[in-house]
């Protein structure tokens, strides 16, 4: 049962590593913002497309989970919206001016109005119905 164990964990310390060995990163499908002025350029830019925000702290443990699922989700649904995230610690006027009480904080806007928000972490299909209702309002 032992030499099961440490294969195991020999197998899972491999995982995610290249060749080389060192631990491969896949990129984030959603952008960090720096602030009001990028967040401001970021719904700009979108238009009346949805823009999803990720309110959030490296500290906070139901952010952690959050994260993957969000990621998941922005890769399977790049056409719906733009995913972006924003450091609550690093930013608290921002979090202040999205009235964010608690996090992770989940705010779906468009045209520069929160049209939806969901806070705490929710089972993912909570995000995928809110990302197609109000990714729909206007496509097509």
């Amino acid at each position: 049962m032992a030499a099961l164990l440490a294969l195991l964990m020999t197998m899972a310390a491999g995982c995610g590593r290249d060749e080389a060995g060192t631990r491969a990163a896949t990129p984030s499908v959603i952008a960090s913002l720096d602030g009001a002025g990028a967040l401001r350029q970021a719904l700009d830019e979108a238009g009346d497309r949805l823009v999803v925000v990720d309110f959030y702290a490296d500290w906070c443990m139901p952010c952690r989970q959050l994260s993957p699922m969000l990621e998941e989700i922005a890769r399977k649904h790049p056409e719906k919206a733009a995913f972006y995230k924003v450091d609550v610690d690093r930013h608290q006027a921002l979090a202040r001016a999205y009235r964010v009480t608690g996090i992770p904080h989940v705010a779906f806007i468009r045209n520069h109005e929160t049209v939806h928000r969901i806070i705490g972490v929710q089972h993912r299909d909570a995000y995928i119905r809110a990302l197609g209702r109000f990714a729909s309002l206007t496509d097509g």
